[in-house]
C-alpha cells in the first residue's frame, strides 16, 4: 500500500507542477526589456520604443494595459481583456508557432485568447519577471511594479 501511494504522490507532482496560475500574474508590470523572436513578419525590434516602458495590469476578472508608448499607444478592442481571464497550458498543442512554448501558458480572455492576432502567452513570473510573448513576434520582459 505504501509504495501505491508513493507511486501516485510522483504521478502527481509534475502534474501540479504543470497547472497555471493565473493568480501569480495578479498585478501591475511595466515592459522592461523586448527581444524579436524568429518569425516571417516582424514590425518589432530589440528594445523597441514602441514597448518600452508600457504597463499592463492583470487583475482577477480583467487584463488592462494601462499605458502605452507615443509610438504605440494603447488600443482598447485588441489590448484589453474585459472578460475574466484564465491560463491553459502552451506548447506543441498551440497553432502559431511562435507561442509553442515549453512551460508557458496561453492568456484567454473569457474562451477567447487574449492580445491581437493570435493571442498571447506568459512564462511563470520569477523573481519580479515575467516574459510575454506578445504581437508580432515580440518577447516582452516585464518587471512588476505593483502587487
Amino acid at each position: 500500500m505504501k509504495k501505491l501511494i508513493l507511486a501516485s504522490l510522483l504521478v502527481t507532482q509534475p502534474l501540479l507542477a504543470a497547472t497555471p496560475d493565473y493568480s501569480s500574474l495578479q498585478g501591475t508590470w511595466q515592459v522592461d526589456a523586448v527581444k524579436v523572436a524568429d518569425s516571417p513578419v516582424q514590425a518589432v525590434v530589440d528594445n523597441d520604443p514602441q514597448y518600452m516602458g508600457a504597463e499592463v495590469t492583470f487583475s482577477a476578472d480583467k487584463i488592462v494595459w494601462n499605458k502605452g508608448t507615443p509610438q504605440r499607444p494603447i488600443d482598447p478592442s485588441i489590448d484589453n481583456c474585459l472578460h475574466k481571464p484564465t491560463l491553459t497550458v502552451a506548447g506543441k498543442n498551440d497553432p502559431e508557432q511562435g507561442y509553442q512554448i515549453d512551460d508557458g501558458f496561453t492568456v484567454l480572455c473569457g474562451a477567447e485568447p487574449w492580445g491581437p492576432g493570435a493571442g498571447a502567452v506568459v512564462t511563470r513570473p520569477e523573481n519580479g519577471m515575467l516574459t510575454l510573448f506578445w504581437y508580432d513576434g515580440a518577447i516582452l520582459s516585464l518587471k512588476k511594479v505593483v502587487d
